[in-house]
């Protein structure tokens, strides 16, 4: 038997801390559709105004005319009309408004923190509350993030996004008017085992290219569905034809580098397929989760949905004004000699996916803090202002494997 020794600063200070917060990183995957300028997507800071006017312009693939020559020719009645170019379907919304906020009182900087061997240590209060203060400010945003991921998959699997989360008012939702017909319910369920799995999808792409004018490249699956995709026998069949490389999972395939950023974001690539009509997508899952108010583990795509897209959707991201009194230069400079950098220019958290410009860019946050009368508490703020438009709407489509 090993004798036990004594606490020494390491075992105590280095070792004994385990900061999970630390350690749990931020998936970005539903933000990395956003603000892609590979997809001409783009990022709107604006900062100076309340509500967002957001165009969406609809198109068809109508072919042109063929006329007698030597004839007048105007309107072919309801078949052919002339051609109107500018009409477009405009909302107006005041932008959203995510606030975190956390304290630290005088008790606080002289008590011990974590990992510290003991109050007599050496480190200074002023040490201890910029500690606090960091902890506070990265927690802020990783949760404000969080947020972020969460309100840009309901963007994309729904095409709204809610400006209260929960909200049946319709005044408080930015609706980018997807067409209904996008969000499909299978006849059977894809589980059973007699579903037409391949049809489902090859229905749902057909969507996209009819009424979206793009054609799909990536599907990403929940995991029950995927679960389903590689138990169906007819899937299993099509892989296992050595004559046919319709599908390929696992290892031996090789996803293009355009994904990247979804993987980079928390994304898992698994594989090629090519279905019957032809179409062919990259296939990915993505097993994150989120923490419900009610404390329940919450993915962030449903066990039982499929989302068939373009890697290239046009899905711009807008960051709105933070609520408060313009930063004057006293303030700034307290912040910096409280706090150690400057609130205008932000530290980000560690272990954010695909890194913070992929998720929410730092110019997006707003970051102030309040002392109080009596200046025994201070509070620290963090604001963020974002809406995730899915601008090329239609680029969409949602299958529901369990009806």
């Amino acid at each position: 038997m090993s004798t036990p020794l004594p606490q020494d600063l390491f075992s105590r200070f280095a070792a004994g801390m385990y900061d999970e917060q630390q350690i749990i990183g931020v998936p970005t995957a539903g933000l990395s559709f956003f603000g892609n300028t590979a997809g001409g997507s783009r990022t709107i800071y604006m900062p100076d105004a309340n509500t967002v006017d957001i165009d969406i312009i609809r198109g068809d693939e109508r072919v042109a005319a063929l006329v007698p020559r030597g004839t007048f020719s105007k309107s072919l009645g309801s078949l052919q009309k002339n051609a109107r170019t500018e009409q477009f379907t405009s909302f107006s919304r005041k932008f959203p408004l995510a606030i975190e906020t956390g304290d630290i009182t005088a008790e606080n900087l002289t008590t011990r923190v974590a990992g510290e061997a003991s109050v007599n240590s050496g480190i200074t209060q002023m040490q201890r509350f910029r500690h606090h203060a960091a902890r506070i400010h990265n927690e802020n945003i990783r949760r404000i993030m969080r947020l972020g991921e969460v309100l840009a998959w309901q963007s994309i699997m729904t095409g709204k996004q809610d400006a209260i989360l929960g909200t049946s008012n319709t005044d408080l939702q930015y609706d980018f008017r997807r067409n209904s017909a996008h969000t499909i319910q299978c006849g059977t369920s894809w589980a059973g085992g007699s579903a037409d799995i391949l049809g489902d999808i090859d229905g749902g792409n057909a969507k996209g290219r009819q009424n979206g004018h793009i054609t799909f490249d990536m599907g990403v699956f929940g995991s029950g569905a995927m679960s389903s995709f590689i138990r169906d026998a007819t899937v299993q069949k099509l892989a296992d034809n050595r004559r046919y490389t319709y599908i390929s999972l696992g290892n031996g395939s090789v996803m293009p580098a355009k994904f990247a950023r979804f993987v980079a974001g928390g994304m898992v690539y698994q594989g090629e397929l090519r279905t019957p009509q032809g179409y062919q997508l990259y296939l990915f899952t993505y097993p994150e989760y989120y923490t419900a108010t009610n404390g329940t583990a919450t993915p962030y795509i449903a066990a039982d949905k499929v989302l068939l897209t373009s890697s290239a959707a046009r899905c711009d991201r807008y960051f709105g004004p933070n609520e408060g009194l313009p930063m004057l230069p006293q303030r700034a400079q307290l912040y910096r000699e409280l706090f150690g950098f400057d609130p205008s220019a932000p530290m980000m958290p560690p272990n954010v996916k695909g890194g913070t410009d992929q998720g929410i860019p730092a110019q997006a946050f707003y970051c102030q803090a309040f002392v109080s009368s009596d200046w025994k508490r201070v509070s620290i703020e963090t604001q963020c202002a974002p809406i995730f438009a899915t601008t090329q709407t239609d680029a969409f489509v949602v299958l529901d494997t369990e009806p």
